[in-house]
């Protein structure tokens, strides 16, 4: 990732119930997450201090700040940002966050490893194919039936490969 911060504060992989919470700072001007949307996940995000910008797929943006939340339910393409000139902080809550929280942790341990591009993107394909089928993603503008022939093809040949296992590994550290 790239200088955002997060902390989990809810963990379903530490034992702690289905919803995940998080708090997240994105730095000035700082990219979060593209478009994309999820199948079965209510995503909340509630801002503490600063702009947070949310995108959704009819090209409407809304600037949400300090004191005001947005629900984003299942299937609504959504992205987010850091607009401003000041570090933005919110907290996300997710209703069914095991998969994403194993997302999101694979992707923080891929950085921490130095294994991911300055963009925050993994170096290794298997990797975010791997990790995206975790998080209940769907990137949207990739027709669906492509998605999911990519992520079957990149996690078959991470389980060749031993990758899942050794990105397991990484997880593993609630």
């Amino acid at each position: 990732m790239t200088r955002d911060r997060i902390t989990f504060l809810a963990s379903p992989l530490s034992g702690d119930g289905a919803e995940l919470r998080f708090r997240c700072t994105l730095p000035p001007r700082g990219e979060g997450a593209p478009l994309h949307k999820h199948d079965t996940m209510t995503e909340t995000f509630a801002v503490e201090s600063g702009v947070l910008e949310v995108s959704l797929a009819n090209g409407r943006r809304i600037l949400l700040r300090a004191g005001e939340a947005i629900a984003i339910p299942p299937g609504t393409p959504h992205g987010f940002r850091n607009p401003g000139d000041a570090p933005v902080t919110f907290l996300t809550t997710a209703d069914e966050g095991e998969g994403l929280e194993t997302f999101l942790r694979g992707m923080y341990a891929l950085a921490a490893a130095g294994e991911t591009t300055a963009a925050g993107m993994p170096r290794d394909p298997r990797a975010i194919g791997l990790l995206l089928g975790y998080g209940n993603l769907v990137m949207v503008g990739v027709p669906r039936g492509l998605q999911n022939a990519l992520l079957g093809l990149l996690g078959w040949a991470a389980r060749l490969t031993g990758t899942d296992r050794r990105l397991a590994h990484l997880v593993r550290q609630p």
